[in-house]
């Protein structure tokens, strides 16, 4: 059963609730994207990437209009990577988005803790929307004890759906980043330091406590 957001009448139909947002990255899927993290996710994944995207509350409210001018701005980029959080609990809002995008020739990709099945038997009308703009789907809950060394997945369980011409399944060694090193640090002009990607739980934990003067 697909859940949508449960956070009802805080936005209309066009307007998105996003946790993050990054112009540019080449861990988020084939070549360089931009990458759109929505707030909210229903399923909790033990271990989780990111659990503190998983509230329905409230944190950056941007239109759909908005937020597309913003991603056709930017240079030399292939598409964009929809994230979270979960995508299909805000499926109306991410595909109106992903509509916009596709007509100026950008890809789509869509990551969802859903599987295959239970996105068909959602009855959201919007989930067939998002499925539509969506270039490649990596599906699946994460599962911290099935780890893979893939540069698309965090864990085996989860699958890579071709739904588009614009991506085929990326064969391994396919990406600018090897599958060993994926973990990307950017620096926004204000020193905001945004870490993406699937990094090793230890270095994770490494990084907080050098961060923490530990």
């Amino acid at each position: 059963m697909v859940i949508p957001n449960n956070n009802p009448g805080c936005r209309p139909i066009r307007m998105l609730n996003l946790a993050g947002f990054l112009g540019k990255s080449e861990v988020n899927g084939p070549g360089t994207r931009a990458v759109v993290w929505v707030r909210g996710c229903p399923i909790h994944c033990p271990g989780c990437f990111n659990e503190q995207f998983q509230p329905f509350s409230p944190a950056t409210l941007i239109p759909v209009d908005e937020l597309a001018g913003t991603i056709l701005s930017l240079h030399g980029i292939d598409g964009v990577t929809f994230s979270g959080g979960e995508p299909f609990a805000q499926a109306g809002p991410l595909a109106a988005l992903g509509e916009r995008l596709r007509e100026d020739g950008l890809s789509i990709v869509t990551y969802t803790g859903y599987t295959p099945s239970q996105l068909a038997a959602g009855d959201d009308p919007a989930i067939p929307a998002l499925l539509a703009v969506t270039d490649l789907l990596i599906a699946g809950p994460y599962v911290a004890g099935l780890g893979e060394a893939d540069p698309l997945k965090g864990s085996s369980n989860q699958q890579e759906i071709s739904l588009g011409m614009k991506i085929a399944i990326p064969k391994r060694g396919a990406f600018l980043h090897p599958a060993c090193s994926r973990i990307e640090f950017s620096i926004a002009s204000d020193g905001t330091v945004t870490t993406t990607g699937f990094p090793a739980p230890a270095l994770v934990e490494q990084l907080e406590s050098r961060c923490r003067g530990a």
